[in-house]
């Protein structure tokens, strides 16, 4: 899932959440939310594990390119005339549009899964806070206990 059916997904259970007029019905929804963003957050680990040991490999093969140490093919597929310095090698690499593309890919992934993350914190709270409206409900009522 992309970002953005995420936000859906969680302005759909935000709406659920506030529209239940009964807290025990949002109550016991609490662990079955907290499953589908754990099983989201777990799915979402995974790819984002895979993303960062495919930019380690292609940093690696970005890394011997520059450094005219690459496969003889890789130069007559994508040409580089330049000779430069081993410290000059990370100003290149910061520079590469591969590595970028895939950097800021592993980023997206890191922030859609901050996202999951954040709510399904807000979740776990949520039966706190039911807990806190029946105890004040029962000091409305009357029944102090």
């Amino acid at each position: 899932m992309n970002i953005s059916e995420y936000k859906k997904m969680i302005d759909k259970d935000n709406a659920f959440i506030k529209d239940e007029v009964n807290i025990d019905v949002a109550s016991l929804s609490v662990p079955e939310m907290v499953f589908k963003y754990q099983q989201a957050i777990y799915e979402e680990t995974m790819v984002l594990e895979f993303m960062e040991h495919e930019y380690d490999i292609l940093f690696k093969r970005r890394w011997t390119y520059y450094l005219g140490k690459a496969d003889p093919q890789e130069y007559k597929d994508e040409s580089f005339d330049h000779k430069i310095l081993r410290g000059d090698v990370q100003i290149f690499l910061k520079a590469d549009e591969k590595l970028n593309l895939l950097r800021a890919k592993v980023k997206e992934q890191q922030l859609k899964l901050n996202l999951i993350e954040a709510h399904c914190k807000s979740i776990m709270s949520l039966s706190y806070n039911v807990g806190n409206a029946i105890r004040w409900k029962k000091f409305l009522s009357g029944d102090i206990g």
